[in-house]
């Protein structure tokens, strides 16, 4: 499962709009268009309702979205955590040397 799939369903849903979904990611409505159908593909179901305007949810879409929500606040929270213990990796020696100097 591509995360920036999953990403892409949400922003989608988010915006109602695989223009605007394309625009925040920098990125093509094709592009965004072709995320969705491998997503859709990938899990056998139908996402979003195409016909609508604004794009809506299939019943589907809209009991799988707190789902890819919670994949993508996980996500972000274990690279988090990755990126927090690293910093703090090793040992830490910290030492000075106390020197007094009496003028001239």
């Amino acid at each position: 499962m591509n995360l920036k799939r999953i990403e892409t369903f949400v922003l989608v849903a988010t915006l109602r709009s695989f223009r605007k979904a394309a625009e925040q990611q920098f990125t093509t409505q094709p592009a965004i268009s072709s995320r969705i159908a491998s997503l859709e593909k990938e899990l056998g179901v139908i996402l979003f309702d195409r016909e609508a305007s604004p794009v809506t949810l299939t019943a589907k879409g809209r009991e799988l979205l707190p789902y890819a929500e919670k994949m993508l606040r996980s996500a972000d929270q274990f690279q988090r955590r990755a990126e927090n213990n690293a910093l703090f990796t090793g040992t830490l020696r910290w030492g000075f040397r106390r020197q007094w100097f009496t003028p001239g």
